[in-house]
């Protein structure tokens, strides 16, 4: 069944639609299983899994690429209109934050790499900040690719219209946490930037991941709301 309001006299569009969507999702799997890896490389100081992470991000790069050649494809052979068009261009938008989420999960583990370099070892309060931030900011991710695939815009519009943001809050009490160790002398000031980083680069994911959800609401109601929040 397509993604789309409505069938086309070609059936074959259809068919192009729903595989272009789950390429699409398929990118998004990758990229969620790419951050957990490089979290879980970061807070267990996993120099294998660090390393992985970082060289098989070229994966998610040609998935970019590959996704938007075909997206460029169906615009120019096809010439889609109304919620199509909404359609492809979206996930031509979409493949561009999964690439991102990538670099993003490329540098937790580069920071992973960094840490063991150093010789540093990662307090276990720091770790068990940073995988409390990532459990929530996977879950979004998680949610909005939930989404995609049924074009939901009423849950696009829960997730973006949520007051008390879990993320948000867990991001600001992990940085005050890393303050205080910061002023009673603890780890080594360049261990303490590394974590904030990571912090940062997982606030980031969300980031991206929310973009998703107003991608689905653009499709389904032509409301473009990337900035009206």
């Amino acid at each position: 069944m397509a993604f789309t309001s409505s069938q086309h006299t070609v059936k074959r569009f259809d068919a192009e639609l729903d595989s272009l969507v789950m390429q699409v999702l398929e990118m998004a799997r990758a990229a969620t299983q790419q951050v957990a890896r490089a979290v879980d490389a970061f807070r267990l100081g996993d120099v294998d899994t660090a390393r992985d992470v970082i060289a098989t991000d070229d994966i998610i790069n040609r998935r970019d690429i590959d996704i938007d050649q075909r997206c460029i494809r169906l615009l120019t052979c096809r010439q889609p209109v109304s919620t199509d068009l909404r359609l492809i261009i979206s996930l031509s938008k979409a493949v561009q934050d999964l690439e991102r989420i990538g670099d993003e999960a490329k540098n937790i583990a580069t920071k992973a790499l960094t840490i063991q370099q150093r010789g540093s070892a990662l307090r276990r309060d720091i770790a068990s900040d940073v995988n409390r931030l990532a459990t929530l900011v996977l879950q979004r991710f998680q949610t909005v690719q939930g989404t995609l695939a049924p074009l939901n815009a009423e849950q696009a519009w829960g997730l973006l219209n949520q007051r008390e943001d879990a993320v948000d809050a867990a991001f600001e009490d992990s940085l005050r946490a890393l303050s205080t160790h910061a002023l009673d002398g603890g780890p080594a000031l360049a261990t303490l930037i590394d974590a904030v980083l990571v912090l940062r680069a997982l606030k980031r994911v969300s980031d991206h991941a929310e973009n998703l959800a107003e991608y689905v609401i653009f499709i389904v109601e032509g409301q473009d709301v990337r900035h009206a929040r």
